[in-house]
């Protein structure tokens, strides 16, 4: 993708800086949500960024108030980054977020390198989830990527997989 087909990042300064700041103290890190559904092929607003953090990030955020100060966030919440501009940025925390940190990929986004997660992980998370606005989400990015259904089946309760295939027997 050349720079003129760089696809649009709202909130691209408070994302831009989010991944600096992890990548300064070395959190692992990739993009979830709104603006990695836009990645894969979904056209719809967001209202803040997501990420996944690899476990441990909250400590090391609390240790470097200085770096989260210059970097334009808040140093007295690390559960959520609120960014001087007013985007927050939501840190999704669970027992999955280590994989999926682990299989992100590189993507350019607003200009540089971003780790943004799997499309796999995306649509597992969406998954999870249950909201009707990621159910819109699977539906586009299954009409615009290849998706390998036994990868998701074997990263979601069978109700889940069962739902997935809802969705995607309503795309087709």
């Amino acid at each position: 993708m050349n720079s003129s087909d760089q696809p649009f990042v709202p909130y691209a300064q408070p994302l831009l800086d989010a991944v600096d700041l992890f990548e300064q103290l070395r959190i692992g890190y990739a993009l979830v949500g709104g603006i990695a559904s836009m990645f894969y092929g979904r056209r719809r607003f967001t209202e803040d960024d997501d990420f996944v953090a690899t476990a441990g990030h909250g400590e090391l955020l609390q240790q470097h108030p200085d770096d989260m100060r210059r970097l334009h966030f808040d140093p007295n919440c690390t559960y959520k980054l609120y960014h001087e501009s007013g985007v927050e940025i939501d840190i999704w925390k669970d027992e999955f977020a280590d994989g999926v940190v682990a299989r992100a990929r590189e993507a350019q986004l607003a200009g540089r390198a971003v780790k943004i997660a799997d499309v796999h992980d995306l649509i597992v998370m969406k998954l999870r989830a249950g909201r009707l606005q990621d159910d819109y989400d699977i539906s586009d990015i299954l009409r615009r990527q290849s998706i390998d259904h036994a990868t998701v089946q074997a990263s979601v309760t069978a109700e889940q997989f069962l739902h997935f295939i809802e969705i995607r027997n309503r795309t087709t």
